[in-house]
């Protein structure tokens, strides 16, 4: 789920918050991507069936052995059976007459001369059959599926047939057959089948499961098989495993061919239209040996609490970052002295705090670890890991009891630093963070300490301790113990340091109020002069998510902030947003510091700062971490930007260790799974919509909706060993006379507090077209919709084996017709229909298919209403070219005289060219409205 936007609760309030969300602003400006040319279509020949806007021509495989192309014509009822031995000259051989089997059939793939067909009842929410022919178009055999046989498929190996049974409810939705996928052994031929030979898989053991919210069961009454609607199939190269689309549902379920079960439902969640789509990769490190344990055990080094981006290496290539780790490894807390109040246990007390340099060669994905600079206080003293000030628990300037692992007392170190962020100052000086106090630390080039800064009333004077140059307000030093300063960025001389949690405001012993809190402060200082000058309000998301990860700046005000909980995997909270303090208050300005009627500043709600006058930062979703797989740890707290389309993240690992010890041995409790230190590279790409058919023009913005993948098409495909998804995100929604789901934003009740600006949205001209689905996106129950959700992501989509998304195309559909096809952009199928789309799922990818031509891997995508097809080498998963897009659709022409060309692509096959008839690589592409059939050589 994504994070409810904390806003004001009135309309009042929130127009004072300055339209803290539902902004609308232009897509990221990136240039529509350059064709590579790589390879490019060009017509051969078309076969027309005469009949258009009747489906005349839907799902095509070809049979390579008599050159023949199987093509469902449900107009006819029948398979048109096309001979492509002269591609430009297309002819019909034979047309097969399904009506003694079904109603009409719905898909069709041949292997080894055997065309097998998924025929659809007269009653569709009965059961189907397989039917099979020879490539003469001869019955051999047929066996009984589940409801609705949507799509089937042979396996690579040609020993099964895997069908989608997509079971759709009757129109009065009175009758919701379960959906299912059927298994075909085919092994011993397909002469003799029988029941023996098929399997039907259930979902009903998924009935009482607690299934992922992502996952949209919602029909009524409907139990989850029920709702299930499997859509389309891939199958893994090995043939022992199946993806099949779920299309409603906005899922996959993972099918395992061998057992005959289903294992697997796998969310594909949501995609932010008012933020870049986040493509990512993850590199390992390889860690050295920090020290070892007195009692003789190695520690690795690990715990990076911070992370810099210092450049590319001109030469090499390779990417330049400076990092460091915390405090040094620690472990749990515990009472050594019965005293009841636990002491900390330091694994290495000898720790000096460093940096860490390593380069990234991202040809080879390594990383290697090129310098480590132990930091020292100007006299050259190391400076360790080590609290700095005894005291009063949990209150203001007091630290925990340092220990080592025999439970001895250890010295404290007034410089002691609990290192979290790191920056360059143009001056060649860095500029860290540290939780203990909190504290803003100022080293030069060498890793020598220039000066520290500290709260106000941080030294003691009566002891003759000193911990630093007292210039941050005393407020700060009320943090709750060990959530100091988290984050910290740097604006030109300004410097933004970041608390990681709520100041215990007032200070309580047990830090009530600032785990009662979800208002943290950026604090705004002078690097100059040395003094604080700003200090603004940033509110967390709030729940499991209570704690600041790391922070970079983007110039003008702006800066990317990770937010997250304490889990770890797919379902862990962990954000970056983009904020900015345009508009935000400046506490530093106000006189006296209103409080307001509840006491302190951190005690306040929203509607509480608002009614003193102080607005917090504007703050918007920009990466959902855990959603784009960098799930690996619990503790992203490193982030850095290496230019405006690219950032790195990186975690802390705890140095591998599970924080368990044994006081009698010094031994560490052994970690059978330790955590890596992962960096990852997230690459953003553009990623708006046009969402009016009323603005009459080519409108690309970002707009605060949730889109829905919804894949049709699927395809499945190996890389180095690894097997990816490849989905066509078309998009649909369930409209039946006894249910829909349909309804436009115009016609929502927008909760005011998260959309302020709602009248605006809900004119034509912005989102008020726009189709949304009214059984979700009111996440509280009070009528009021908090989430605009939309139906397809408009694009492609490359997932790993997991579900984890490794590309998306952002918005390039929309930009490449823009530019290529504007006169028939987001075009229905009909004449004069510009822009006709643009409120339901715009181009709607939804045929598509994969290609191997020499080394490189390519994937053809049919757009539906535009009618074009799109080309983009796909070798790398992660970094997919654009290759070309065609389109055979005239729309100077009319489709009333057949003049207006191929129109909605529904079903594409690859042939290559030791297959093709022409002897080169060919394209076939069924154009269901238009009824034609049309063949493209690939050169």
């Amino acid at each position: 789920m994504y994070p409810k936007r904390l806003i004001y609760a009135t309309f009042f309030v929130a127009l004072c918050l300055l339209m803290l969300a539902g902004t609308i602003h232009p897509a990221s400006a990136q240039d529509v991507p350059v064709a590579s040319g790589a390879v490019k279509l060009s017509i051969l020949g078309t076969y027309e069936t005469g009949l258009t806007g009747k489906s005349a021509a839907e799902i095509v495989s070809y049979d390579p052995i008599m050159q023949r192309a199987f093509t469902v014509n449900a107009a006819d009822s029948t398979i048109d059976v096309i001979d492509l031995s002269d591609p430009t000259n297309p002819t019909v051989y034979k047309v097969i007459d399904i009506a003694e089997y079904g109603k009409s059939a719905n898909s069709v793939d041949i292997y080894d001369g055997v065309a097998a067909v998924a025929i659809e009842n007269a009653d569709k929410q009965t059961a189907g059959v397989a039917v099979f022919f020879d490539y003469d178009g001869e019955f051999i055999s047929q066996v009984t599926v589940g409801a609705l046989p949507d799509m089937l498929t042979f396996t690579p190996d040609g020993t099964k047939v895997v069908v989608a049974n997509e079971g759709e409810p009757n129109d009065e939705y009175t009758n919701d057959p379960e959906g299912t996928v059927t298994i075909i052994d085919v092994s011993s031929g397909v002469d003799n089948l029988a029941d023996e030979n098929v399997t039907h898989v259930s979902f009903t053991t998924f009935n009482n499961a607690e299934l992922d919210p992502a996952i949209r069961i919602y029909g009524p009454e409907a139990t989850v098989a029920q709702d299930l609607e499997p859509e389309y199939v891939a199958v893994s190269a090995d043939s022992s495993t199946a993806w099949v689309s779920l299309q409603e549902n906005n899922a996959l379920a993972v099918i395992d061919l061998i057992a005959g079960e289903a294992t697997a439902l796998i969310p594909l969640g949501y995609k932010n239209m008012n933020a870049p789509i986040a493509t990512l990769e993850t590199f390992e490190f390889e860690l050295p040996t920090l020290g070892t344990t007195p009692a003789g055990e190695e520690v690795l080094w690990g715990g990076f609490s911070g992370l810099y981006f210092e450049g590319i290496d001109e030469e090499t290539g390779k990417l330049n970052f400076i990092t460091h780790p915390d405090r040094g490894p620690t472990g749990d807390t515990i009472d050594v002295d019965d005293d009841g109040v636990n002491e900390r246990p330091f694994v290495l007390p000898d720790f000096q705090s460093s940096w860490v340099r390593f380069s990234l060669d991202h040809a080879n994905g390594t990383i290697e670890i090129t310098e480590v600079v132990g930091l020292t206080q100007a006299d050259g003293t190391p400076i360790s890991g080590l609290p700095n000030l005894a005291g009063e628990k949990g209150m203001a300037y007091a630290d925990e009891e340092p220990i080592d692992l025999s439970g001895n007392l250890l010295d404290l170190d007034p410089f002691g630093g609990d290192m979290e962020g790191i920056v360059q100052a143009e001056d060649g000086t860095y500029w860290m963070v540290d939780e203990y106090r909190p504290a803003i630390y100022h080293f030069d080039g060498e890793g020598v300490l220039i000066d520290r800064f500290v709260p106000e009333g941080s030294n003691d004077e009566e002891n003759g301790i000193t911990v630093g140059t007292e210039a941050i307000p005393a407020v700060f030093a009320q943090r709750r113990a060990n959530r100091g300063m988290e984050a910290v960025a740097l604006e030109g001389t300004t410097l933004y340091a970041f608390i990681q949690s709520p100041i215990d405001n007032p200070d309580t012993s047990g830090d009530t109020n600032s785990r009662a809190s979800n208002i943290v402060r950026i604090l705004a200082f002078d690097t100059t002069s040395g003094t604080t000058i700003g200090q603004y309000i940033y509110m967390l998301e709030g729940g499991s998510v209570d704690k600041i990860g790391d922070a970079v700046s983007l110039g003008d005000g702006e800066f990317l902030v990770i937010e997250r909980d304490s889990a770890t995997g797919p379902s862990s909270q962990k954000y970056i947003f983009k904020i900015s303090l345009d508009g935000a208050t400046n506490l530093e300005e106000m006189e006296g510091l209103p409080i307001g009627p509840d006491g302190a500043l951190e005690r306040q709600g929203l509607v509480g700062l608002a009614m003193v006058g102080i607005k917090p930062v504007q703050k918007d979703l920009y990466v959902d971490l855990a959603a784009i797989g960098y799930h690996q740890g619990d503790k992203p707290e490193g982030l850095a930007l290496i230019d405006e389309n690219t950032i790195a993240v990186l975690n802390d690992n705890d140095f591998g260790l599970l924080g368990g010890f044994d006081i009698e041995t010094g031994l560490l409790d052994p970690n059978p799974n330790p955590g890596a230190e992962i960096l990852g590279i997230i690459t953003l790409h553009s990623n708006g919509m046009d969402a009016s058919n009323r603005d009459e023009a080519i409108n690309i913005q970002n707009w605060p909706v949730m889109n829905m993948y919804q894949p049709d098409s699927i395809a499945a495909y190996e890389v180095d060993g690894e097997t990816y998804i490849i989905t066509a995100n078309e998009g649909d929604a369930r409209d039946y006379d006894g249910y829909s789901e349909e309804a436009r934003v115009a016609d929502l009740f927008l909760d005011w507090s998260v959309f302020p600006n709602a009248l605006e949205l809900q004119k034509d001209e912005n989102l008020g077209r726009l189709k949304t689905t009214t059984s979700q996106g009111d996440i509280d129950g009070d009528g009021l919709h908090e989430i605009i959700y939309g139906y397809g992501g408009r694009s492609f989509t490359i997932w790993n084996s997991s579900g984890d998304m490794v590309f998306d195309s952002g918005d390039q559909f929309a930009r490449i017709m823009a530019k290529m096809i504007p006169e028939g952009f987001n075009a229905d199928g009909n004449d004069d229909s510009f822009d006709d789309r643009s409120d339901d799922k715009g181009g709607e990818p939804e045929a598509m298919v994969l290609g191997v031509i020499g080394d490189a891997t390519y994937v053809f995508i049919g757009l539906e209403r535009a009618s074009g097809i799109m080309v983009y080498d796909v070798t790398s998963p992660y970094h997919p070219e654009f290759v070309q897009y065609i389109d055979n659709r005239n729309f100077e022409g009319k489709v009333i005289d057949g003049t207006a060309g191929d129109l909605a692509p529904e079903g594409i096959e690859f042939v290559s060219a030791v297959d093709s008839p022409t002897g080169v690589d060919m394209l076939i592409v069924a154009n269901e409205f238009s009824g034609t059939v049309t063949m493209y050589g690939i050169r």
